[in-house]
């Protein structure tokens, strides 16, 4: 998943829809509308934060001369693992899956460190 990361910030690496679609192989439209099901699936779940992981931003596309402002939302490294759950792709269930791999070795490290 490292090669998904666009740029660091303090609260963590940052990336962006674009990214995400150019990544996964998906149609920009289809990882916005991804994103809409989080909102409308999780915002009401005050501990997930959805507004502190998902940021409305714009970049400029089309022909040169002819550019518009067109949407784009940057996404938190906690906001693409909630965007993975609305992907369906063989790739977004790989990363899934690696993601949920490490939590458990990283759960049964810390189990069997306590002794």
């Amino acid at each position: 998943m490292g090669d998904v990361w666009i740029r660091d910030t303090p609260f963590g690496p940052v990336t962006d829809s674009v990214t995400v679609a150019d990544k996964f192989s998906l149609a920009h439209k289809n990882v916005l509308r991804a994103i809409t099901k989080v909102y409308d699936e999780l915002s009401e779940t005050s501990k997930f934060h959805i507004d502190q992981n998902f940021f409305e931003s714009h970049y400029m596309a089309g022909p040169m001369g002819r550019q518009k402002k067109t949407r784009k939302v940057d996404i938190t490294e906690f906001g693409l693992v909630l965007l993975l759950l609305y992907l369906n792709t063989p790739k977004a269930r790989q990363i899934s899956a690696e993601i949920l791999y490490r939590f458990f070795v990283l759960e049964t490290y810390v189990r069997e460190s306590k002794g």
